[in-house]
């Protein structure tokens, strides 16, 4: 827990700088024009309309479909209108969050040692996620990562209480949910199903590729593979539409 702690503070830290920037480049176009973030406009539009407020079925939209992330710029709107010190600060705590998240993925990977502590650290700081968490339009990206995680830490305590408990679907359901959120955050959620399978197959069950197939073919394991495709199939549908 001291990693997650000390991750995460970090994290915290690093991008406190930024509570005093503007909005800058894309956040005119997705905060301060867009009408789906006004009390006027009724909040129902946010999941008919595009990232930047164009309906998806106009000739003209960019079909990027994040509705809960435009949901969670109308909350910031209604609470601080256009001031951009609340909007960095939701990105900072963001950032801060999936930070602690990381770092305990990191320790059923990496055990709870030296390597867990640096990969938090190092996950913290690292610069490539300046764009995504000092410019607000990227809450999109960390909003996504946060679901991620969850989902994918859902997988993992599913995969360590298997069987067919209450427990196990409830793991089983967290994930599902977890990655349909992720998805409505930003469309490279839907990644998580496939990571999932991967931690399944090469970390839980520590499967070689020879050994892969085979296993697919099991009985008992077709109701698990079977859910899992077809919620693939039911999401690429959905974004395709």
């Amino acid at each position: 827990m001291i990693a997650e702690l000390v991750s995460s503070a970090l994290g915290l830290a690093l991008y406190l700088n930024t509570l005093s920037a503007d909005f800058c480049y894309d956040d005119s176009r997705a905060i301060k024009t867009n009408q789906d973030l006004l009390p006027e406009t009724p909040w129902t539009h946010i999941f008919y309309n595009d990232f930047w407020g164009t309906l998806l079925t106009h000739s003209g939209s960019h079909k990027s479909y994040r509705p809960l992330c435009t949901l969670s710029f109308r909350l910031n709107h209604a609470i601080g209108g256009l001031n951009p010190w609340s909007y960095h600060l939701v990105n900072i705590l963001l950032h801060a969050t999936v930070t602690g998240l990381f770092t305990s993925f990191s320790k059923i990977l990496l055990g709870d040692g030296y390597w867990t502590f640096m990969a938090g650290l190092m996950f913290a700081s690292h610069p490539i996620h300046t764009e995504a968490v000092a410019g607000i339009v990227g809450r999109a990206d960390v909003g996504a990562s946060l679901f991620f995680l969850l989902s994918l830490l859902c997988y993992i305590k599913h995969c360590s209480t298997r069987g067919y408990s209450a427990r196990t679907w409830g793991w089983f359901l967290g994930t599902g949910l977890c990655a349909g959120c992720s998805m409505l955050w930003k469309e490279q959620g839907v990644t998580v199903l496939a990571v999932s399978a991967v931690y399944d197959v090469f970390v839980f069950h520590r499967l070689k590729m020879k050994q892969i197939l085979p296993t697919l073919y099991k009985v008992s394991d077709c109701w698990h593979w079977s859910i899992g495709l077809l919620s693939t199939l039911l999401a690429w549908s959905f974004f395709t539409i």
